[in-house]
């Protein structure tokens, strides 16, 4: 949700919204990072010992991430034409072959998810440069696990230092990096996570002493971190780069669920929010793009152009500026709203259906069904007698 409120920032202007905390949201796609690797470590780091359990492994995450991706990227591919084909859109707005926010080429590389390695800038869905770091560093850490074995603990911390060292003296923009080192910043807070969790696993038998205040000063240490790691997204610091730490620090303490705060998180308001986090993420850039089509449409039938150059941390930007505080809050209330609301039909219609299915497969392909090798029971006459043997009640138990 912080990071739909920062990309509301960077369309609308929202000066009640703007501060140090909210233009440095974008370090929450690191949270994400490091927990997804903290659960999918705690999840399969046993499950990875053969071939055929990789294999498995792969279409469950490739099924967990691309059908609402794929769909969503059809549906803003379909949007978009119609936009083109209607004749009246700003110029962002242009399809091209190979340039400009909606390019041909750029369309090729989101479905095949190589939007994170510099070969595209940002186009499309533009938040999906994540999904594509995503699906590629699980599929390090299904090659990490089978190499490092019992070593993954080491194994992490060391691809988690080289990647944050990649991103110090390569990257541009420190842990702002997106459709150029994404993948880099991908792999330092994911196997940040894998780190996390080897320190959760073999501590979780003791318990946490003052869990709550622990608790609030995680939060405390979070807000922090995010208010003093940059002037914006124009101007990160190195500190950025202590994201993977600060954040697998925070997920090891709420881990192990014992203060207040965890409590409340499991509210059902809140659970929901986790169940749609994917979705929320995934499809609050079509809506922010379908509001700024509309302001730029209202501002056209109206003879009065709401888009402005606006100074935000001393970088001009182009912002829609409604004028007035009130309908820009009310504005961000509505879009909020309409995410959630698609969010939750996505996540029921295309996100968890499909996940489901991909699992399926997954286990069958896992389990060895359509191998040559899969040994078969012998088949027995149509009319031969097999005797069956009734358990005891005590075999049963045995």
């Amino acid at each position: 949700m912080m990071v739909v409120i920062y990309h509301f920032c960077f369309l609308v202007n929202a000066e009640q919204f703007r501060n140090d905390f909210t233009s440095n949201a974008y370090l929450f796609v690191d949270f994400f990072f490091v927990l997804s690797g903290f659960v999918v470590s705690h999840a399969y780091t046993r499950r990875l010992q053969t071939p055929r359990q990789v294999g498995g492994f792969v279409l469950k995450r490739f099924g967990r991430l691309w059908p609402l991706h794929g769909a969503i990227l059809f549906a803003l591919m379909i949007g978009v034409m119609f936009i083109n084909v209607a004749g009246s859109h700003p110029d962002s707005f242009e399809v091209h072959a190979n340039k400009g926010n909606f390019s041909l080429y750029a369309l090729i590389l989101h479905a095949l998810m190589l939007n994170s390695i510099d070969l595209y800038g940002n186009a499309w869905n533009s938040p999906a440069w994540s999904i594509g770091s995503e699906f590629y560093t699980y599929i390090l850490f299904a090659v990490v696990v089978m190499v490092a074995g019992r070593r993954l603990l080491s194994a992490s911390l060391i691809i988690a230092a080289i990647a944050v060292c990649v991103l110090f003296f390569a990257a541009p923009a420190f842990m702002n990096s997106t459709a150029d080192f994404g993948m880099v910043r991908c792999i330092a807070g994911f196997f940040a996570g894998v780190a996390a969790q080897h320190v959760h696993a073999a501590t979780r038998g003791k318990p946490l002493p003052f869990a709550a205040l622990f608790e609030c000063a995680a939060i405390a240490v979070v807000a922090v971190f995010v208010i003093v790691a940059g002037d914006g997204p124009d101007d990160v610091h190195p500190a950025s780069l202590m994201a993977p730490l600060v954040f697998a620090g925070a997920v090891l303490v709420f881990a192990r669920e014992g203060g207040a705060l965890s409590r409340m998180l499991k509210a059902r308001p809140l659970r929901a929010l986790g169940r749609w986090s994917y979705s929320i993420y995934m499809v609050h850039m079509p809506v922010l793009l379908l509001t700024g089509y509309g302001l730029w449409l209202y501002g056209t039938a109206s003879g009065t152009s709401l888009r402005q150059e606006i100074i935000v941390e001393g970088h001009a930007k182009q912002l829609y500026d409604l004028g007035d505080p009130i309908a820009t809050s009310l504005l961000l209330g509505v879009v909020l709203l309409i995410v959630l609301v698609v969010a939750s039909v996505t996540y029921r219609h295309i996100e968890d259906p499909w996940r489901g299915r991909f699992g399926r497969l997954a286990k069958r392909y896992e389990a060895g069904e359509g191998s040559p090798h899969r040994k078969h029971p012998p088949r027995r006459s149509a009319g031969a007698l097999v005797p069956v043997r009734v358990k005891s009640e005590r075999d049963q138990r045995r």
